[in-house]
């Protein structure tokens, strides 16, 4: 269950809720960190403004969605839609809101089932497009990456309109040439057939509901720190990042699925939180329960196939003229993260 204090900073948004009335929302990935997120939010909206939705829930496991969500599957405005979402989606009745967040993003991914991960994010999408384009949905909004931009070879932030290098050569590159054609897909479905959208794309978002078992550098850093054990570098830790507190970046995707133009995209980060790989697992350590944690350094090559140059910092003007400010700082959202992982023990 998502916890109240959440929906209560995605709540502070200027949400045009009445959007969703009388509506049908899917949500594909209702399990994962941003999906689980969107569904309470969702279910709440519902409750307090009396808005009529119904709300389904999309997994490919039952038990999953059982653990996450509890007694709110029994609510009578929610219900669910089992099965891969590389698999053609049957559904009966109206669809008339899609937020689609399904697809590996992780290092554990990008090494291990390259292949799986760039067709569960083209297939995917195709099989989400082709339902709206089929029950006439009013929009899509599909949840993107800042990897799409690849490598800023410049100085200044990237804005919407941007793009970077992407080597297609290299196997990591199966995450954000996936996302990127995945984007095309959408301005082709929109161009043909009248398909709306509106994408987020989104800088390291993170908070309770993470894997600590994906790879993610941020992850390893929390699972060592808990377990009392020393965070491991395998370069200097030079490289900066902005991270968001996952409350915050889905308040930032509502107040685009009511406010933001159809057919755009926005960029979502929280650039007061901006920190190095090595401050960052220094932050970590210090958070550690049993004050036992230090950061060391082992610049011998790690096994899994992380992001290997720096990304561009994205401009993030456009989404802030909707009314989104960020309010989580960084050491109290990695606090807060932690702290679900030590109750959840």
């Amino acid at each position: 269950m998502v916890e109240k204090r959440d929906l209560d900073i995605i709540f502070n948004n200027a949400i045009d809720w009445e959007t969703f009335r009388d509506k049908r929302i899917l949500v594909t990935a209702a399990t994962g960190r941003l999906g689980m997120y969107i569904v309470e939010a969702l279910v709440k909206a519902d409750l307090d403004y009396n808005l009529n939705m119904r709300i389904i829930a999309h997994a490919r496991n039952e038990k999953k969605l059982q653990t996450v969500f509890g007694s709110t599957l029994e609510l009578p405005n929610v219900e669910m839609l089992l099965q891969d979402i590389t698999d053609r989606i049957e559904m009966d009745g109206s669809v008339d809101y899609i937020f689609h967040t399904a697809g590996p993003a992780a290092p554990k991914d990008f090494t291990e089932t390259p292949v799986e991960t760039l067709w569960a994010h083209v297939s995917g999408t195709r099989n989400v497009l082709e339902l709206a384009r089929e029950k006439k949905s009013e929009k899509v909004i599909y949840i993107s990456t800042v990897e799409i931009y690849g490598e800023n070879i410049g100085e200044e932030p990237f804005a919407e309109t941007d793009m970077g290098v992407i080597r297609s050569d290299q196997v990591r590159s199966c995450y954000p040439e996936a996302k990127r054609l995945c984007e095309t897909m959408l301005a082709s479905y929109a161009a043909e057939y009248g398909v709306s959208y509106t994408g987020a794309r989104m800088s390291h978002t993170f908070g309770p509901g993470i894997s600590l078992e994906d790879g993610r550098s941020f992850a390893e850093f929390i699972q060592c720190s808990l377990k009392g054990e020393d965070i491991v570098l395998h370069s200097d830790g030079s490289a900066v990042r902005p991270y968001t507190y996952v409350a915050d970046a889905i308040g930032a995707v509502f107040m685009i699925a009511t406010k933001g133009t159809a057919n755009e995209y926005y960029n979502i980060a929280n650039l007061d939180n901006q920190i190095s790989i090595r401050d960052l697992a220094q932050l970590i350590a210090e958070l550690s329960p049993s004050g036992k944690t230090k950061v060391v350094f082992d610049h011998a090559d790690g096994k899994l196939n992380y992001l290997n140059f720096k990304l561009g910092v994205m401009n993030t003007e456009k989404i802030k003229k909707l009314g989104w400010r960020p309010d989580i700082d960084l050491k109290t959202a990695f606090r807060y993260t932690m702290e679900s992982f030590e109750q959840s023990r």
